[in-house]
């Protein structure tokens, strides 16, 4: 039993690291050349670790340099300056939350239940601080995590068969199946949940993440209570009842239904993706989708079907802040950007038979230059 609980803890520690190693460089980025508050620079950084996690499956590489590819693009660098904020209030609620997971682990063993508690804690924490409808800080924290756990449990409940680094359980007991896969355990299930509620309730947008959401819960082969599908129902429900107050009713003016027809509004929208990661991250991202969905079926279905409920979205709505709210497409664009660079990373080891390291870091080495533009035309 011991060696076992070392064997999780060493899994967790080799998983986080990555994730953590980028929060930190870009909390550092923040504070340092964003001139960001303490209080903002840290939830934006807790942003960037979901991110990461998200791409953490890829190579601990790709995670870091991908996360920070999003931190680093014009629309989250944006967030940046201002204010400052009550760092006191958000340290100690911060070092609350924390306490709180470790001792409900230390008490009911049961890390699931006290991840779920650590979200409530740290999402209401993060709410009180910003006190503002429709915020993109919150937004940004909901979506990354969310993109975390769909990916996650995706991964986790359809594996390859032939794949020799099958997904490992982060957390829970889960039983295999005879083709190798899990379900889903109750901290993918519960966290959806409780992002999706929170998201919706702080901007209603997030509901066109729906079909994904409901997508990927049925791909992960998972039996679920009649009461989890009331309860998705009745967020999504919220979600639509705001949608057409908010963007039927308060900004109608700015929607045009008509204009996914318009050859020009399809061609800003390749513009906007063009700002934030250049013409090579354009390819790369076309090339990781194209191989998400060929070698992981269920995943690239997915992420392809937020993506495009944005995308359309992008396409009828002519709001200022359009290119902002387009934020969960730039992290699902990450995401294909990220896995085009491991598909290539694993085609250069073939190729180098006898120096398989080499041709898998060149690809990755490569990816570097990508952020590293991106950090250059900041300090201009």
């Amino acid at each position: 039993m011991l060696q076992r609980l070392e064997a999780q803890q060493l899994q967790m520690l080799k998983f986080w690291f990555a994730p953590l190693l980028s929060g930190l460089i870009a909390w550092l980025l923040l504070l340092g050349i964003g001139e960001t508050p303490f209080t903002r620079a840290s939830g934006l950084a807790v942003v960037i670790i979901g991110v990461a996690a998200s791409l953490r499956r890829m190579g601990s590489w790709i995670a870091v340099i991908g996360s920070l590819t999003l931190a680093l693009s014009p629309v989250f660098w944006s967030q940046t300056g201002g204010g400052e904020g009550s760092p006191a209030t958000i340290v100690i609620a911060i070092l609350a939350a924390v306490i709180s997971v470790l001792l409900v682990v230390a008490i009911s063993r049961r890390p699931s239940v006290a991840i779920g508690i650590g979200i409530i804690i740290f999402a209401g924490l993060f709410w009180s601080q910003i006190g503002t409808e429709r915020s993109l800080r919150l937004t940004s924290f909901v979506i990354a995590w969310l993109m975390f756990l769909l990916v996650d449990m995706l991964l986790l409940t359809n594996p390859r068969p032939d794949d020799q680094n099958a997904p490992l359980l982060l957390l829970g007991n889960g039983v295999k199946r005879a083709d190798g896969s899990q379900d889903a355990q109750p901290y993918h299930t519960f966290g959806i949940l409780l992002l999706l509620g929170l998201g919706i309730l702080n901007d209603p947008l997030l509901t066109l993440l729906a079909p994904a959401v409901v997508l990927a819960l049925n791909l992960s082969k998972t039996k679920l209570p009649v009461w989890y599908w009331l309860g998705i129902g009745l967020v999504f429900g919220m979600g639509i009842q705001g949608i057409f107050t908010t963007y039927f009713g308060q900004q109608a003016h700015l929607l045009n239904i008509a204009s996914w027809r318009d050859g020009a509004r399809w061609g800003n929208m390749v513009v906007i993706i063009y700002q934030q990661f250049s013409i090579v991250g354009i390819i790369l991202g076309i090339l990781g989708l194209a191989r998400l969905a060929r070698w992981y079926p269920p995943l690239g279905t997915t992420l392809m079907l937020a993506f495009a409920a944005y995308w359309i979205f992008g396409l009828v709505y002519y709001g200022n802040t359009r290119d902002v709210l387009l934020l969960p497409a730039y992290v699902i664009f990450v995401i294909w950007i990220s896995y085009a660079v491991m598909a290539l990373s694993e085609w250069f080891s073939k190729s180098f038979q006898q120096q398989t390291q080499i041709g898998r870091f060149i690809p990755i080495v490569a990816y570097a230059i990508l952020p590293s533009l991106l950090l250059i035309n900041i300090l201009r």
